[in-house]
């Protein structure tokens, strides 16, 4: 459950980070494609200054949920998960080959020819 949410926490983070680095160039970046947003509401030097403290910032928080994440995992693997997948597994496959309970296999029906 932990991992579940720390790794849709990721993603987020990842594409807030990409739309954040995408905003600062004004040579064909987002900005440009929105016609300019971040230079109306920022103004001329305000958007660049706050876009590349967000970036860093950002930045950090990504580095941050990339080690959880990894860390995530290396617990996931050696934890009791995969032995329950591993149980779970094996049912499955008993079930597969075991017949439904109450039916008997048929017989073998011998086949003639002519």
């Amino acid at each position: 459950m932990l991992y579940m949410i720390a790794l849709i926490l990721h993603l987020i983070i990842s594409v807030v980070l990409v739309l954040i680095i995408l905003a600062q160039s004004s040579k064909g970046g987002l900005d440009s494609n929105l016609g300019g947003a971040a230079m109306n509401v920022f103004g001329g030097s305000g958007a660049s200054m706050f876009l590349r403290k967000w970036t860093q910032i950002l930045g950090l928080v990504f580095l941050g949920s990339c080690l959880l994440v990894a860390f995530l995992v290396k617990e996931m693997g050696s934890g009791t998960a995969i032995d329950e997948i591993q149980k779970r597994q094996q049912k499955l496959d008993t079930e597969e080959t075991a017949p439904p309970a109450g039916q008997t296999q048929p017989a073998n029906i011998p086949t003639t020819t002519e």
